[in-house]
């Protein structure tokens, strides 16, 4: 009997022995789980806000050195220094992720080893902590449907020819200091949700916009003064050709000649960023249309680019004129996000685009320095936004100009990615 008693206290001891056991592992796996939690979350703000400084430098036009470097220095006033324990890295342009190769982004990693009691990693009792952030120029949605930039032009925003311009979702903005800044033909309108003014406008024009115009304003800031041209790094290099009589499908790239497409032509898009060097037009029956589904940007810039402009730069034109189809679309991702048409800025080679009831104009349209002319061949609808030194909008018919977050770019503004 006594024997028995001795062995099940014998037991009793063993099992609370094993109790005790499982309890302080589970406490120290709680400690150990914990500590990597708050190391993680202290790393990944950390992380973030380094991001986020390197692409407020991105934002105010600095370069990828420089944004690195602000990236770096925002990590150590965080607390995190490189060191035996502790790497640090900063990539502009980032090198994995959806923004991989846009040089308009950020990527920083902090890796960390973080002393733990149970949890055993390959250092022994240190277990590594990595934690990534993208950041980056990105599209705010918001802003205004037009943004006129010359500063002294008469009828700098022009609607002739018996047009009439309806803005839904947002209104316009002219830089002109005119007093006849804003022109529109008699017995048409131009209507929207605000008109701002930095000039003035005549009584009759005046009586043509609703609402009524905020004259006298400020100038509005140019929203893509920052945005540089597209890298040609990685893109090949076609040659110029006209598209006649057949389809043909055509590949981001370089374009050092002009692509012209004629009668009974149609080019189709493949997604990505086109640097023309020396135009791009339709004629005559001539479509462009998308060949399969994503977006493009349409740069449009001179001769030699990348390289200097020199005193005076041979920039080719975009002409849209054609009756054929006409469908662009802007991609919804990158540096270039909202964005489908950029003429460079020392380019100041007047752009136009015809369109009707069948074309797909959809993005912004960025002509800092050139003439702007949307020729409407019938009612048309337009989900765009444009910026251009000039704006003339022509034909006797009425076009829609949709301000849709998801199609424009509106603002440009630093934004947290990945």
């Amino acid at each position: 009997m006594r024997r028995a008693l001795a062995d099940e206290a014998g037991q009793a001891i063993a099992l609370i022995a094993l109790a005790i056991a499982a309890m302080l592992l589970g406490i120290g796996l709680a400690l150990d789980t914990g500590q990597l939690f708050v190391s993680r979350r202290s790393m990944q703000t950390a992380a973030d806000a380094a991001a986020w400084a390197g692409a407020s430098v991105l934002f105010a036009g600095g370069n990828a050195t420089a944004a690195r470097s602000a990236a770096i220095l925002d990590a150590s006033r965080n607390g995190y220094v490189a060191d035996t324990d502790t790497t640090i890295t900063a990539a502009s342009p980032p090198t994995t992720g959806v923004a991989a190769g846009d040089p308009g982004f950020i990527e920083v990693t902090v890796s960390q080893f973080v002393s733990t009691i149970f949890l055993q990693g390959a250092s022994g009792g240190r277990t590594v902590v990595s934690v990534r952030a993208v950041a980056g120029i990105a599209r705010s949605g918001d802003g205004d449907a037009i943004v006129v930039l010359n500063s002294s032009s008469v009828g700098a925003l022009n609607l002739a020819s018996g047009t009439d311009l309806t803005i839904v979702g947002s209104g316009s903005a002219t830089n002109s200091t005119s007093n006849s800044a804003v022109s529109i033909s008699s017995g048409h309108r131009l209507t929207g949700m605000y008109h701002r003014v930095t000039g003035n406008v005549s009584g009759g024009v005046a009586g043509r916009m609703s609402p009524a115009p905020t004259v006298g304003v400020a100038a509005t800031a140019d929203p893509f003064a920052t945005l540089t041209g597209p890298s040609t790094t990685g893109l090949p290099l076609y040659s110029g050709q006209t598209i006649s009589g057949m389809t043909v499908t055509l590949n981001p790239g370089v374009y050092g000649g002009l692509v012209t497409v004629g009668s009974n032509g149609i080019a189709r898009l493949n997604p990505g960023v086109y640097v023309f060097q020396a135009g791009f037009r339709s004629t005559n029956n001539g479509s462009i249309v998308p060949a399969t589904t994503g977006g493009v940007l349409i740069y449009n810039t001179y001769s030699n680019y990348p390289s200097a402009p020199g005193g005076s730069p041979s920039c080719g034109s975009i002409s849209f004129a054609g009756t054929g189809q006409l469908t662009l679309a802007a991609s919804k991702s990158g540096s270039y996000a909202g964005m489908v048409l950029f003429q460079d800025r020392n380019c100041t080679t007047n752009a136009a685009v015809t369109v009707g009831a069948g074309t797909s104009f959809g993005g912004s349209a960025y002509l800092p320095a050139a003439l702007f002319t949307v020729t409407l061949a019938g009612d048309a609808t337009m989900s765009s936004q444009i910026v251009a030194n000039r704006l003339t909008v022509t034909g006797s018919f009425v076009l829609t100009l949709n301000f849709t977050p998801g199609s424009v770019t509106g603002r440009r503004v630093p934004s947290l990615l990945e």
